[in-house]
């Protein structure tokens, strides 16, 4: 979604990538329809929990939502909760600027607190905290998931009050119930699933969690990889009430004068518009079997893709299920001047930005997801 600040609490290569995705004010959206197609990643150090930090920055506000979209496509997932971590979010207004992490975590394992393997049988973390988060988690899953670089966020960054709840199992089988305002305009939490992409060893051409031995972890250049693609199933309430979309929040590095902070949108409700995502950059581009169309607001760090609903440019899709090549849409970011040819990837999430449930509690659920790079 587009937000007037930049990336959250990311570190370029040699800082921790973890960051929560910042909100931007939120309007009702116009016609929707489902399809598929997009990929991301993130990276990070393997640092024992998540930097969730923002600042909140001025935010939009829109009309109350419109018409409801139809839903799309479908397409699975699995680790391990370990301590929750803790963070830092900021209470806000919808549009925040992010700022680098402070700290510089290792590329090797801590010695203590949350553990790589999960115990025998199920285990469930729920978490009402702000800053809550559940893992690290060694999740099959995602690519190069290590166990201290997988969570996820509860992320109330801009509603300390936060009435919400997380309930995971692991990142392909978690939910939130939330409960914001009805009709308010501004993007108020950010529940997640993060992957940091900072384990990336350059000399082995894979993931540290790939290799023998240790290596000198950085950040994951996009030009490194062959594959990023997402796969995913998840419900978002699809009501006039909802103002919210799922998406996935990419965080880059080495990326100066680009925007730094990537989303792509694919279930969008009530937020399909302008005040939502910014002005439109390009012409509709067919991607990886998928029409999308690039918006940014002026002089943001953030680029967003929005995929197209059944009725084209300016509508948006409402699909719940499929597979994105995140690769793709990076790729043609640096094809066509947005993004650096030396850019690396520093976090992935899937996110969903909330900003009404109608004054009521709602359920959000994921019940698949998978990252995989190459």
């Amino acid at each position: 979604m587009t937000r007037l600040f930049g990336p959250r609490t990311i570190l370029p290569a040699a800082l921790v990538a973890v960051a929560l995705t910042a909100a931007a004010g939120c309007q009702p959206q116009g016609g929707i329809s489902a399809s598929a197609s997009s990929s991301a990643s993130l990276s990070a150090t393997h640092s024992p929990r998540p930097h969730n930090s923002r600042t909140p920055g001025p935010h939009r506000t829109h009309p109350a939502p419109a018409t409801t979209p139809t839903s799309a496509t479908p397409v699975p997932g699995d680790p391990t909760p370990g301590d929750p971590p803790s963070g830092t979010p900021t209470a806000g207004d919808p549009t925040a600027t992010s700022t680098p992490p402070t700290s510089t975590p290792s590329s090797t394992p801590p010695s203590g607190g949350a553990t790589s393997s999960p115990p025998a049988g199920t285990h469930t973390c729920t978490t009402s905290k702000a800053n809550g988060n559940c893992g690290p988690y060694t999740y099959a899953g995602n690519t190069n998931s290590n166990g201290y670089n997988t969570y996820v966020s509860n992320n109330c960054w801009a509603d300390p009050s936060c009435k919400q709840t997380v309930t995971a199992t692991d990142p392909g089988n978690w939910s939130v119930s939330a409960s914001e305002p009805a009709g308010n305009g501004a993007v108020m939490t950010a529940p997640e699933v993060q992957q940091q992409f900072n384990n990336w060893c350059s000399s082995a051409r894979n993931f540290d969690n790939k290799v023998s031995g240790n290596c000198n972890a950085s950040d994951t250049p996009i030009s490194a990889l062959t594959q990023l693609s997402s796969s995913y199933t998840e419900s978002t309430p699809h009501n006039s009430q909802t103002i919210a979309q799922w998406s996935w929040d990419m965080w880059l590095s080495n990326d100066s004068g680009y925007p730094d902070e990537v989303m792509v949108w694919v279930d969008t409700n009530n937020r399909c518009n302008s005040g939502s995502f910014g002005t439109k950059l390009h012409d509709p581009v067919t991607i990886a079997g998928q029409q999308w169309t690039p918006h940014r607001y002026l002089n943001s760090s953030e680029f967003i893709w929005v995929l197209n609903g059944s009725g084209g440019d300016g509508t948006c899709a409402q699909q719940a299920s499929g597979t994105v090549s995140l690769l793709a849409l990076l790729k043609w970011m640096q094809s066509n001047g947005y993004a650096a040819p030396s850019a690396a990837i520093a976090l992935v999430d899937g996110v969903w930005e909330i900003c009404s449930t109608g004054g009521q509690a709602e359920n959000f659920a994921v019940s698949r997801y998978q990252l995989t790079a190459s």
